[in-house]
């Protein structure tokens, strides 16, 4: 699959696709983590009205501040997006990406490989480190950005990836990244 020509348009550089082997947790089980009740306080979010003018270019802004904020970013801007491994397919796995200089995943990423359309973005990211997910998605009347640090030690999120692990419908990658993932914790 061409994970560096669907990611450009993004304004993503595609460094690699992440070792299958890794204790890192799985897209899905990523997506749902900003779902689920902080430890403490509540997760970073951000809101950008349809209706607003520049709506794309103040949610691509405040999706790079939150995660910013949020520590997402390793060096050079780096950081996890989540990626089909096989066209058409749905086993979701981490490709390492850099952020280029100049950038619009809400706009022309959603369109390419981060959404159904442009302005329309659904997409996981997760920090090199693998402690950091933020989850962008749209609705009918905004653009949703949530940032959560530290979601491994949400005991309901750890159920969710005991039952991935063991449920018979699973995809098979999937059930294996789960295990991986909550042996390392």
């Amino acid at each position: 699959m061409d994970h560096a020509g669907r990611l450009t348009p993004a304004g993503l550089v595609f460094l690699e696709l992440m070792d299958l082997e890794l204790p890192l947790i799985p897209p899905p089980l990523a997506n749902m983590a900003t779902g689920y009740e902080p430890p403490s306080g509540e997760w970073a979010r951000s809101l950008v009205d349809r209706g607003t003018p520049d709506f794309i270019a103040k949610a691509n802004t405040s999706w790079f501040d939150l995660c910013h904020e949020g520590g997402l970013f390793g060096d050079g801007r780096e950081f996890l997006v989540s990626v089909a491994l096989h066209e058409g397919g749905s086993d979701l796995w981490w490709a390492r990406v850099r952020l280029a200089e100049s950038w619009d995943l809400v706009g022309a990423g959603s369109a390419a490989a981060l959404g159904s359309g442009l302005g329309e973005p659904e997409f996981t990211a997760l920090s090199v480190t693998g402690d950091v997910a933020a989850f962008c998605c749209s609705t009918t009347s905004s653009i949703r950005t949530v940032v959560a640090a530290g979601f491994t030690e949400i005991e309901d999120l750890r159920a969710m990836a005991e039952w991935a692990a063991e449920y018979p419908r699973t995809p098979r990658q999937e059930k294996a990244a789960a295990r991986r993932w909550l042996d390392s914790l």
